[in-house]
């Protein structure tokens, strides 16, 4: 009897649509600038009729590409080499082999059109490849759920590691069933009302740096396409016969900033919605599934051995909500597009479920050691850089001669005060730890920040000394992972020694990393 999956495979026939959709979309969203011509450009003729006729054109010939693509797609499981194989491609054929122990996650993602017809998207992530996602673009859901038990399943016979991991994989095959695997434990789920907090309460610079990118986009493709802004000229001529004096543009630049600062919190909150919308955190015995997004509805399973670093997060805002954020880094290649991929964030948390996440991940209490501060060059440092934005805004103060001090003076004693004050309250919040099994930094005075170092999967350590610290005797750690690096700065030579015992714990334990 054939195992399943053995025999190549092909997606769901409705899959077709779904690759002419996303093939149609893209290629249309690389042709918005005409779509900014044709509004505000000046356009005679039938030109619209003939690009309506070549937009027919390239759907018929996208439709036989779609069908080509969906004949030459095909995937199985090959049981005797151990690995999975996916054969794809239409002008010409690639062949994509990944070995079970190298499949770190597989889960399900869904877009809008994915879920409107019924069908999910199956992703797998390898580990240590810059190519990381491969990915199945329409199953069916019990066809999908079957091949992402089996990948899995597979992939945790095949890993290695020590004799603990691999009993406890024994004995769950043995004396678990399927519904006792999946008990569930506890559930986390984010509300409307949630998402609002959240939205309010964070990622403000996020939403101002969208804000300034896309007007700076727009802005840069008008001018290529020589179209006229006459909105902006009219406004920028207003503003030249209306506000002339120093403290009127200051009037204006605060306005300015206000207004940005309100319609970031809005972009944010918008964003947020989109990404984590429906949000459900499910704990079971031998895994946390997560299952979020609005645009593109994702579904993944974390296993503890198999999350390198995790990072849990507030600020005094969320901290007064009981709002918080933990963020799971499993192992990953070094592009850092990749890497950023495998870093998964989950937002409105309350401190309990913050706690349990942890109780299950670790299954140990927590341990703590005595803080180690770096050097208090760390904050002159920081002060120091801090102070060059103030410099460089003196420079046009004494080019236009705007010397209204009673302004001016003002609003940089303010930015003094300000800087000195956060940089001063961030020096004292960042410390680290080194404990019998764990390293855990802390860091920030409004973003406050804990990184969470299980000792067995650190990989490497790089210690840095500049030539100018050298008489103080400085250095700079660097602590590797799978999952990204974390960094501690400043620290005196007796703290070496601690490194001495992160390495021979690393040497003695016999535990897989992923």
């Amino acid at each position: 009897m054939n195992k399943p999956f053995s025999q190549p495979q092909l997606q769901s026939k409705i899959g077709i649509l779904v690759i002419f959709l996303a093939t149609f979309f893209k290629i249309l969203k690389s042709l918005w600038v005409l779509g900014v011509y044709f509004l505000l450009g000046k356009h005679e003729g039938n030109i619209l009729l003939y690009v309506l006729l070549g937009l027919g054109v390239l759907g018929i010939i996208v439709l036989i590409f779609s069908i080509l693509h969906y004949k030459n797609f095909k995937f199985h499981i090959d049981y005797h080499q151990k690995e999975f194989v996916l054969q794809k491609g239409v002008f010409s054929t690639e062949f994509i082999n990944i070995p079970f122990d190298k499949i770190q996650q597989v889960y399900f993602k869904r877009s809008i059109v994915q879920r409107i017809i019924d069908v999910y998207e199956v992703a797998i992530d390898t580990a240590g490849s810059s190519d990381k996602e491969v990915t199945i673009k329409a199953l069916s859901k019990d066809k999908a759920d079957s091949l992402r038990s089996i990948l899995m399943d597979l992939a945790a016979e095949e890993s290695t590691g020590d004799n603990e991991v691999e009993n406890e994989i024994e004995a769950e095959n043995a004396t678990s069933t399927t519904s006792a695997r999946n008990r569930v434990e506890w559930k986390h789920q984010l509300e409307v009302l949630d998402l609002l907090k959240l939205g309010l309460t964070s990622n403000y610079l996020r939403g101002i740096w969208l804000i300034f990118l896309f007007f700076g986009t727009i802005m840069n493709e008008l001018n290529q396409l020589k179209i006229e802004n006459t909105y902006l000229d009219q406004g920028v001529e207003y503003l030249d016969q209306n506000y002339t004096s120093p403290s009127a543009v200051i009037f204006v630049l605060i306005i300015a900033l206000i207004f940005t600062f309100l319609v970031g919190i809005v972009i944010s909150t918008v964003e947020i919605f989109i990404k984590y919308f429906n949000l459900k955190l499910t704990q079971t015995p031998s895994s946390l599934d997560l299952e979020m997004g609005l645009k593109t509805n994702t579904r993944t399973s974390l296993k503890p051995r198999r999350i390198q670093l995790l990072r849990l997060s507030t600020n005094p805002i969320q901290k007064r909500l009981n709002l918080y954020e933990a963020e799971v880094a499993l192992a990953s290649s070094s592009d850092q597009l990749q890497n950023q991929k495998s870093k998964i964030k989950i937002p409105g948390l309350a401190k309990e479920k913050l706690q349990k996440i942890k109780e299950f991940l670790y299954n140990r209490s927590e341990e703590t050691s005595a803080k180690i501060k770096p050097h208090q060059i760390l904050l002159g440092r920081r002060i120091f850089w801090s102070l060059i934005p103030l410099a460089l805004a003196f420079i046009p103060v004494v080019i236009f001669s705007w010397y209204e001090w009673k302004v001016i003076l003002p609003i940089y004693l303010i930015y003094l005060g300000v800087s000195v004050f956060f940089n001063k309250k961030y020096y004292e919040s960042i410390s680290i730890e080194f404990t019998e099994n764990f390293i855990i930094k802390k860091h920030g005075f409004w973003n406050q920040q804990t990184e969470i170092l299980e000792l067995y999967k650190l990989q490497s350590i790089t210690v840095k000394q500049p030539v100018w610290f050298r008489k103080r005797g400085l250095y700079h750690l660097v602590f590797h992972t799978a999952g990204g690096d974390l960094s501690f700065p400043l620290v005196k030579e007796k703290v070496l020694k601690n490194l001495n015992y992160s390495f021979y714990k690393i040497e003695i334990s016999n535990k897989a990393w992923m």
